[in-house]
């Protein structure tokens, strides 16, 4: 192989990794949130049977339980009052409501208009469905709504927290200008001023703000499970090759219908390229791809190659399996090579 080609290769590598290392940022750190309503027709209440399969499962298989839908955004089951309904961004088909101290979510099943079943989330991690059908159109909740104890949280698994994820997702929690870890009210977080971000740890919880994830704070998931997920993320990036190009990567990066921008990642001092080597480009991300568990359709494309500048884009269209479930997956991504 010409030592070009080995070269760009050894760069598109690198360029893979860190796009794979993405793919934790837009299955759990872009979970955005919009309020939200069911219509009128849904409100009443409902003899349900609850199943699940899952060993992590919060409620016994079989149980049978009534659950009231009022008007204002109002869900009583179990003794629980739940309000301020929301949407997950493109996803209209469920509306959620969250018991934020349990970590527990149910999302009411909009099908065509029409209710269909109720799904139980632990964290991110679905653990069964309330099936079954409206029995009158009472909407009076009854009982005093049972507020579990917050869970007990070990400090060190925090602080494991804020360092996996300067290590693992720099481009969000850079390390260099950090904040000391601190606390406001029930909050522990730092505060990174390179992008304006804030992570924080609530009550077991775990949340973004700031920069890229808006003005208020966006749940991600229990602390355990964050924290699992950080540890087995595997960040090796190639070392590059010494060169006279740059390199900017810019483009889409999109899991199960929520689409963010990557930004633009920047490699100095590449090895220059021309339209000639786009094949090994695909070989090598290919590869890359699957080393990270991601199957589907690459599409690489020349779209400009002159003696300083060299421009193609890869489009990719697949599934990756994580803990247990299938996601879609799609990346739209410009690489730009432009001689120094």
């Amino acid at each position: 192989m010409k030592p070009v080609i080995k070269n760009l290769r050894t760069t598109a590598l690198a360029c893979a990794s860190l796009l794979a290392t993405t793919l934790f940022s837009t299955t759990t750190l872009a979970q955005t949130t919009t309020p939200a309503t069911l219509p009128s027709s849904f409100m009443g209440t409902y003899q349900l049977t609850y199943q699940s399969t899952s060993s992590a499962s919060p409620i016994a298989n079989n149980t049978k339980l009534q659950l009231v839908l009022a008007p204002g955004g109002v869900m009583c089951v179990a003794g629980y009052n739940l309000t301020n309904p929301f949407q997950k961004a493109g996803n209209t088909l469920e509306t959620f409501w969250s018991e934020t101290k349990s970590g527990i979510s149910l999302a009411v099943v909009n099908l065509n208009g029409n209710f269909h079943e109720i799904n139980v989330m632990s964290g991110s991690a679905f653990v069964g469905q309330m099936t079954g059908s409206k029995i009158s159109t009472a909407t009076s909740c009854s009982g005093t709504p049972v507020t579990p104890a917050a869970p007990v949280v070990d400090p060190a698994k925090i602080e494991q927290v804020f360092t996996q994820a300067q290590q693992k997702l720099a481009q969000y929690f850079p390390g260099t200008g950090a904040s000391t870890t601190q606390k406001n009210g029930d909050y522990t977080y730092r505060f990174y001023q390179g992008t304006g971000i804030y992570l924080a740890i609530n009550n077991g919880e775990v949340y973004v703000m700031g920069g890229a994830f808006g003005n208020t704070p966006i749940k991600q998931g229990p602390l355990e499970t964050i924290l699992s997920e950080l540890t087995k993320m595997q960040v090796s990036i190639p070392a590059i090759p010494s060169g006279d190009a740059r390199l900017v990567v810019t483009g889409r990066v999109g899991t199960s219908g929520i689409n963010v921008d990557i930004g633009a990642i920047t490699l100095d001092n590449v090895p220059m390229v021309s339209g000639s080597d786009v094949d090994s480009v695909k070989k090598a991300v290919e590869d890359q791809y699957k080393t990270a568990g991601i199957t589907g359709t690459i599409a690489v494309t020349l779209i400009s190659s002159s003696s300083t500048q060299t421009v193609f884009n890869i489009k990719f269209n697949g599934v990756i399996n994580q803990s247990g479930f299938t996601m879609t997956q799609n990346y739209d991504i410009t690489y730009t090579y432009t001689k120094k």
